[in-house]
């Protein structure tokens, strides 16, 4: 007695797609959405975005008064004062250190709470998980910083309106809008190096340590040497560099050694990619 033979069952169609850049970009963007999602749905991301912009509103218009008012009374010279650069100097003095606060939860919280295991597992090409991290919170700060700049431009020049500063204040569309776009890349560009400083020690408090050091404490001591090479240093660490990009005269005046605009832009950016590059290698060699 023969047994019958069934006919070969055709295998099913793998649903795998092929690599190549399409998938990677495809799952580059999922990775990225998912990253999004976690970024706005925590609590701390919005109250600090609404803390930057309530200093923002604040420290403009109150640098536009005090700057007028040194000037009516003789202790610096005279000159025009653009609004714009008033939300420049709430940026620079101010209002990053919010946006440090928003960038540095992005990494560091998820190792405190233990969540990097879950992040891991689900997206296990670590790079590919911090570059998704890098471009929801770069997209956030962006658009936000955006905002904040006009607002910050717009209060600015609304008191310089008032007639007790008659006479000082400008506003030029044109040079409004390249100033918001400076400070809003500037910021950015701490947002990214906050997050590969938080993605190498992993620990908020050694990492809010490092950057604080890094952004102001470090170029401020360099200064106080009072040495050439001191003041060269300054000139090339993310803070001072920030402040050649802005190209603001009203942030701290004229400095030694000071970088021209693009030349300020590329060691921010260089500072920026190098934090995130140290910050991947350690992501990829460390256990989480």
């Amino acid at each position: 007695m023969t047994t019958p033979t069934r006919p070969p069952v055709p295998a099913a169609p793998s649903t795998d797609r092929a690599p190549g850049p399409a998938r990677a970009l495809s799952d580059l963007a999922a990775t990225t959405s998912a990253e999004w999602v976690k970024l706005r749905s925590v609590r701390s991301t919005w109250w600090g975005l609404a803390t930057a912009l309530l200093l923002m509103a604040v420290v403009a218009p109150g640098a536009a008064v005090s700057v007028i008012s040194n000037m009516q009374n003789g202790l610096v010279p005279s000159a025009d004062v653009p609004a714009s650069e008033m939300a420049v100097y709430a940026t620079m003095w101010v209002v990053q250190f919010a946006v440090i606060a928003v960038a540095l939860p992005a990494v560091t919280s998820e190792y405190s709470s233990r969540s990097i295991h879950s992040t891991l597992q689900a997206v296990p090409a670590r790079v590919r998980m911090l570059t998704a991290k890098v471009l929801s919170l770069a997209a956030t700060v962006f658009v936000a910083t955006v905002v904040m700049g006009t607002v910050g431009t717009l209060l600015a020049h609304l008191v310089m309106l008032h007639p007790v500063f008659e006479g000082y204040g400008t506003l030029h569309p044109k040079d409004a809008a390249v100033d918001v776009v400076r400070m809003a890349v500037y910021l950015t560009a701490v947002s990214v190096l906050t997050v590969g400083v938080g993605t190498a020690l992993r620990s908020a408090a050694a990492a809010l340590t490092t950057v604080f050091m890094l952004i102001l404490g470090l170029p401020v001591m360099l200064l106080l040497m009072g040495s050439e090479m001191g003041v060269h240093l300054a000139g090339r660490l993310p803070f001072f560099a920030g402040i050649s990009f802005v190209d603001s005269a009203f942030v701290i005046g004229s400095f030694d050694d000071a970088l021209s605009p693009p030349a300020g832009g590329t060691v921010l950016v260089c500072w920026a990619l190098a934090s995130l590059a140290v910050g991947a290698l350690v992501l990829r060699r460390r256990d989480a």
